[in-house]
Parts: C-alpha cells; structure tokens; sequence
C-alpha cells in the first residue's frame, strides 16, 4: 500500500515517505525556532516603532567616526 503512494517532490513509496515526513518535521522546527525568537524579541522591550518614523538622526545614532578624519 505505501509503495504505491506519491508524494509528490518529494518521490513514491517509502522513500518518498521518508523524505516527506523529515521535510514536515524541518518545516514544524523552523516554525517554532521562529516564534520562540519572535517572542524572545517582542519580550525584550528595546524595540519602538516610534522610532523608525523619525527623521531626527543625528551623527550619534550612528556611531563614531571611526576612519581617522578625512585620509581618503
């Protein structure tokens, strides 16, 4: 019965089972690794949204000039 059983891309039969099943599996761990990073980040409280609106950058949001004056 399962060797006559496509699954699609993923190839008939037990092999095709297999390699099914493994890809569901990847699928299903992405998934959580995903929320748990979503949620690890939503938890943090150092995002503001507020923040990306704003057209009031200074050259301290950015950082030091690092390259040494103007030697270029």
């Amino acid at each position: 019965m399962l060797k006559d059983m496509d699954f699609g891309v993923y190839g008939k039969g037990i092999d095709g089972y297999i390699h099914h099943s493994l890809a569901m599996d990847r699928i299903q761990e992405e998934e959580e690794n995903r929320k748990a990073l979503m949620d690890e980040f939503d938890n943090e409280g150092n995002f503001n949204s507020d923040d990306l609106d704003s057209d009031n950058f200074s050259s301290d949001d950015f950082g030091s000039d690092d390259f040494g004056g103007d030697d270029f």
